[in-house]
Parts: C-alpha cells; sequence; structure tokens
C-alpha cells in the first residue's frame, strides 16, 4: 500500500529527467549530516537540552530497530500523535527507516476520531504522551484499545509508563547489537514511495490521510529554503505543531536537512517564551501562524527582548491580514515570507525575502518553480488576468492522493490535457505579474441577497483594529437576505469595542455596506486548532443556538 494513488509513470519520469525529485530521503539526509556534522546540534529543547546530527541519526537507528524487533511488517501503520517536540521528528525517521507507515495529525484529536482512524487504517500501535494540554491521551487510548484487537502496542512519551505500554525514549536509547549490521535497505522506503499519512484537521468530518511521499516533501524543501535563503547557519525556532506543513518541511524532512540547519522546537507555546528563546538563541528563523504573529506584535513586553537576529519570518496554514504582516515587520525589524500551500493537496507559491512589499503584504507570491497555478470558473475554463475563479493546481509539489480514499482522490483531481490538477477549493486571482491574491474558501461564502461576501476579506479589515487579536466571520440565516454577516472577534486584555466602533471602521475603508457585518460577538478568545486556525464550526452552532434561544423571546 506504499505506492502513490495520483502519481502516473509520466510524472516519475518528467520530475526525475528535469531534476525536480530526487532520490534522497530524510533518513539519508540525517545521515549524510551525522557524517558532515557529527557535532553541531541538529535539535535544541526549550530547556537547552540538545541533540546533534550524530545522536539523532543514531537514536533514530536504535528506534526503528526496535520499532522492528516487535514484529510491526512493512507497510503496517502506526499512529503518531505527538506535540512539537525532538521526539516527533526522531520517531517518523525511525518508522521511514522501518518501513511501516506514520500516521500525523495535530494534537486537537479526541477520543471519537483516534478511535476511528485506529480502526479504519488497520493501526497496530499508537504514540502518544501521558497527558497534553489538560486531555489524557493514555486513559482515552487505554480504553479504546479494547475494542481495537489489532492495535498491539501503545508507545509512550516522558518517564512515567504505565505498565503494558513501550517507553518510546527507551526504545530509542537502547543500543543495537552489535551481531546485527545496522542496515534498513530491506525496509527502508524509498523516495517514491508513500512514508507518512498526514491527517487533515477534520473540518468536514473524519480526518483525511494525504499520502506524503520523500520525492514530494524534499521538492518542497528546496523550495521553501530558497524563498529565504537558508544557509547552514541559521537558527530555526518552530512554535507551530511538528506536524503541520510548514513546519514539517523546514524542520523535518525537508530544509534543515538539506542544509545541516539547527532547530528549536517549542512543544507548549507562550509568547513569552518565544520572545525568551528568540533572544537566547539569537534566533534568525522564526516558524509562526498568523494567530501566533498577531499576540506576538500586541505583547506589551515586546520591546524589552534584543531580536535583532531576526531576519525572517515564515508564516502559513491561514491567511495573513495585510494589516499584521506589515505591523510584524515593522515591530520585529525583519522580512514576513508567506507561503500558500494544502496539507493534503501540495505547494502552490510563496512570496521571498526578494519579493516586493507591496506583493508580500498582499499576496501569497507566485508559483514556485516547476508548479503550474490556473485560476478556473465553474465549468473548468481558465478565467482572465484578475478575474476570480477557483485556483487549481499541479506540478511536482503535489501529494500522492488520499490514503485508502481512490475515489475521493479522484473527486478532488481535475484532468486537463493530460494533466492532474488539484482543486484547491479556495477563491482568488492572479494579476499581470503572475503573483496570486486568495480571496477565502470556495465553500465559505456568504451570500447575502444574492451578493458574496467573502469571510478573509472582511476578517483581514478587522485584524487592522489595534484592539483585535483574533476575528472570524460566519453567516447567520437571515428571512429576508437568506443569510447576513456576525463577526466574532477576541480582544487586547482589558479592551472594549462596540458594534458602531466595527462599523466606524469598515466605513474608514470605504467598504461597500452589504459586506458589513450585521452582528457583533465579543469573546475572551475564539476556539482555536492547535493555535492556528479559528474553529468557525464551533462558533456556528454557538451562533444557531443562540439565535434559536432569542427567537423563543
Amino acid at each position: 500500500m506504499s505506492q502513490p494513488t495520483r502519481y502516473t509513470k509520466e510524472m516519475f519520469d518528467e520530475y526525475y529527467s528535469n531534476g525536480f525529485w530526487t532520490k534522497d530521503t530524510t533518513a539519508s539526509l540525517w545521515d549524510k549530516n551525522a557524517r558532515l556534522y557529527p557535532e553541531k546540534a541538529a535539535y535544541i529543547s526549550p530547556d537547552g537540552s540538545q541533540l546533534s546530527w550524530s545522536e539523532v541519526k543514531k537514536l533514530s537507528d536504535q528506534l526503528a530497530f526496535q520499532i522492528r524487533k516487535l514484529g510491526v511488517k512493512k507497510d503496517d501503520f502506526i499512529f503518531m500523535l505527538l506535540p512539537n517536540c525532538v521526539e516527533s521528528y526522531i520517531f517518523r525517521v525511525a518508522c521511514e527507516k522501518a518501513g511501516v507507515l506514520c500516521g500525523t495529525a495535530l494534537m486537537t484529536l479526541r477520543e471519537w476520531e483516534i478511535e476511528q482512524m485506529l480502526s479504519r487504517f488497520e493501526g497496530v500501535a499508537i504514540a502518544i504522551p501521558i497527558e497534553f494540554r489538560k486531555f489524557g491521551y493514555y486513559d482515552a487510548v487505554a480504553e479504546i484499545k479494547t475494542r481495537l484487537p489489532k492495535l498491539k502496542h501503545i508507545m509512550v512519551l516522558g518517564d512515567q509508563i504505565p505498565e503494558g505500554t513501550l517507553s518510546i525514549n527507551a526504545m530509542m536509547h537502547t543500543p543495537i547489537e552489535k551481531k546485527q549490521p545496522i542496515d534498513f535497505s530491506d525496509t527502508a522506503f524509498t523516495a517514491d514511495e508513500v512514508s507518512v499519512i498526514g491527517f487533515t484537521s477534520g473540518t468536514t468530518g473524519l480526518p483525511k490521510g494525504a499520502e506524503h511521499t520523500q520525492v514530494q516533501r524534499i521538492y518542497m524543501a528546496h523550495r521553501q529554503a530558497e524563498a529565504i535563503k537558508l544557509t547552514a547557519d541559521d537558527m530555526v525556532l518552530n512554535i507551530i505543531s511538528a506536524v503541520a506543513g510548514l513546519s514539517s518541511i523546514v524542520c523535518y524532512n525537508g530544509s534543515n536537512a538539506l542544509y545541516g540547519t539547527t532547530s528549536i522546537v517549542q512543544s507548549r507555546w507562550s509568547v513569552e517564551s518565544t520572545l525568551e528563546l528568540l533572544e537566547k538563541y539569537r534566533v534568525t528563523v522564526l516558524l509562526a501562524v498568523p494567530a501566533q504573529l498577531a499576540k506576538i506584535a500586541n505583547a506589551p513586553e515586546l520591546d524589552k527582548y534584543d531580536l535583532r537576529s531576526l531576519r525572517c519570518v515564515y508564516t502559513s496554514t491561514a491567511p495573513l491580514p495585510h494589516a499584521l504582516a506589515k505591523e510584524i515587520e515593522e515591530k520585529l525589524g525583519c522580512i514576513i515570507v508567506n507561503l500558500y500551500g494544502q496539507f493534503d493537496g501540495g505547494l502552490i507559491s510563496i512570496t521571498s525575502v526578494d519579493t516586493t512589499e507591496y506583493a508580500r503584504y498582499n499576496t501569497v507570491g507566485k508559483p514556485v518553480k516547476g508548479m503550474t497555478v490556473k485560476i478556473v470558473d465553474d465549468d473548468s475554463n481558465e478565467v482572465p488576468t484578475d478575474q476570480l475563479g477557483e485556483i487549481i493546481y499541479t506540478g511536482p509539489g503535489i501529494t500522492a492522493g488520499y490514503y485508502l480514499e481512490p475515489d475521493f482522490t479522484e473527486n478532488a483531481t481535475y484532468t486537463i490535457d493530460g494533466r492532474k490538477y488539484i482543486k484547491s477549493g479556495d477563491i482568488g486571482k492572479v494579476d499581470a505579474d503572475g503573483n496570486i491574491y486568495l480571496v477565502s474558501r470556495k465553500k465559505d461564502v456568504i451570500i447575502r441577497g444574492g451578493q458574496n461576501v467573502y469571510p478573509a476579506e472582511i476578517e483581514g479589515y478587522l485584524l487592522m483594529h489595534p484592539k483585535v487579536v483574533s476575528a472570524a466571520v460566519i453567516p447567520m440565516p437571515d428571512p429576508v437576505m437568506g443569510e447576513k454577516a456576525c463577526a466574532y472577534v477576541a480582544l487586547q486584555p482589558g479592551a472594549e469595542f462596540s458594534f458602531e466602533e466595527m462599523k466606524e471602521l469598515f466605513d474608514s475603508k470605504k467598504i461597500a455596506p452589504y459586506k458589513i457585518p450585521e452582528r457583533l460577538e465579543i469573546r475572551k478568545e475564539l476556539p482555536m486548532r492547535g493555535h492556528q486556525k479559528v474553529t468557525k464550526k464551533e462558533l456556528q452552532q454557538e451562533l444557531e443556538a443562540m439565535m434559536r434561544q432569542e427567537a423563543k423571546q
């Protein structure tokens, strides 16, 4: 089952021949760095502990060997639910060497999703912390295991090891018997096999598993490193999920492995700890999502820290408002680079450290080298420059499909002139210079009296207000207009924000009246998926419940 669903022989021939795809794997790059930079730090934890490139190679070898000793077979499925810690990176490389499919997901899944995914994909093992963010992973999985006969092993991170479980740290630190050669050539995944199943955040139901190959991921790593001119001298701080697209490509199977760069990984995020790490380690590149950047930009203690080493902020996963991009550059004194991609689709475009200020603040850059992007109407016809349509894309950066979902893979693909294009589900346009503008999700459109209101646009304006930390715009039913817009916002501590202030903001921006939200809800914080995106489904349910209650009064 490690053969990619979407890739064709023609794609392999084309992308290997033009050099976009190579035979490199994450494991081979880690092994290379162990030879070239044996003593150089590969990963640093917030407590100051470090692991060199030679150490992470050794630990991944030993963990892979222990996984094989469990009797786990080639292409068996192991589910990894670990936070942003050094072990999560080592674990994936160990699975690659052992030839075991490693499933990854955000740390926001709970009992129902975990059980369904282990059952659906016949997981033989799961790697978890005992507890994380007040959720007891071990207690949940121990109870689930009684209903899953194929789930043989619970691997646990940390010092507390319940009876009947396996210690990930002990497995990593158990030496390989000298009589056994350290050779994984008979099991390790090749570059063009599926080695990781990355699960989406599941906003429309049970998360889908995207097939990730080394050829695609390392191609992406080259492009992302080029955008920020990454070198072996850079110090990267990652404060987002270890399995998110941006952090995986930079800190796991890609950019850091290509250049032998050092990565600092932060599992429990806070503004203060991030600023401390930026200063302490003279960080040059910060990986963060817009929601985190908004909090950093508005931190009252920001000026106390020396951040002069920082040359680039790399962001992705959610729309980057113009005002926030400008504010980050001004307050942190560095360039902001914005990546546009889809975890289950692939890399599409990036701005760069050389992109103009206008393009950095207003666009998601140009298609990366090798990728083809089209804007099409509902009949799949390409539209003219500057006209809105759905973004579709193809090239060496696309994922291999959905694991065990051939029909879903087919439905997410257009075939145009014999080439497979991914349907992004995003509405956007391309200007005369080739820059891509994101407007909204195709399904995330409020239709008010026949006129389209794009929430992402309105959220961007709300985030321009100095009192607003995060924002979400959702539809509310209306008997006359069909739908109207409702704005949810979270504010700076102690701030107040009235409906009149909101309206004044939009009036000052000369926004069409039909776009202005007609209801404002203020919350201390908005529900987030792993500090990355607002969970609008929860807000929608809350709003509908409030409106039903109001209708009774």
